[in-house]
């Protein structure tokens, strides 16, 4: 029911209070878009050429034609003895890797954002759920609070909202006069009864998107 409980040792989920049962966790290497790609050392992503990162997917074995079987440990399967395939699975948290080349951080209430500074002024953040996958719950709002320079007139902060632009996958944020290192801090809300979380974002250079094989005509 909650797959982002784990413990060590059998017994009652802290939740809901059903009865934990075993999985098994492993270390292996993940495309940061692509999340069904798999692999058990760093290479590139075979759909689009990013390069792998290190997640955490729970691991078994299933029969190729019986898929309702689910085993923690490798053999045959127990309807038509056929070898058991390996097979992985995501897990609530288990990748934490910046997909645009930003900072990452979890939110208390278990959904992600990073935010990226691509250039000279312009900050972005994305939003994700607990799987990591893009994700913009409604009612959600952002602003980054900066504080007054030395020569400003007023003594308030200043206070510059995100917006969505189009159908991009980000809300994005213009900040005159940004200079690297930038140092800013950004409130937000992820639904509106929500309490208000602070992050601290510190970059020292611009972010940079990963590398993505395009496609060549032939």
């Amino acid at each position: 029911m909650h797959a982002e409980v784990v413990d060590n040792k059998a017994g009652k989920c802290p939740l809901c209070g059903m009865t934990l049962v075993p999985v098994r966790l492993a270390l292996v290497w993940s495309c940061p878009v692509h999340g069904e790609v798999t692999a058990d050392a760093a290479r590139e992503c075979r759909i689009c050429g990013r390069p792998l990162v290190r997640v955490t997917k729970a691991v078994s074995w299933t029969c190729p034609v019986h898929r309702k079987i689910d085993a923690l440990e490798p053999g045959t399967c127990p309807i038509c003895r056929r070898t058991l395939k390996v097979r992985y699975t995501r897990r609530p948290h288990g990748d934490h890797n910046p997909k645009h080349g930003g900072l990452f951080f979890m939110a208390p209430n278990n959904w992600h954002v990073e935010a990226t500074h691509p250039m000279k002024d312009v900050v972005r953040l994305y939003v994700y759920n607990e799987y990591s996958d893009p994700f913009l719950p409604a009612g959600f709002g952002a602003h980054v609070v900066l504080a007054p320079t030395p020569d400003a007139r007023s003594a308030q902060d200043l206070i510059v909202p995100f917006k969505r632009i189009g159908g991009r996958p980000y809300l994005e944020a213009r900040i005159p006069q940004l200079a690297l290192p930038a140092h800013i801090v950004v409130k937000m809300r992820f639904q509106p009864n929500d309490p208000e979380y602070h992050f601290n974002f510190d970059f020292f250079d611009y972010s940079k998107e990963p590398a993505v094989r395009t496609a060549v005509s032939r």
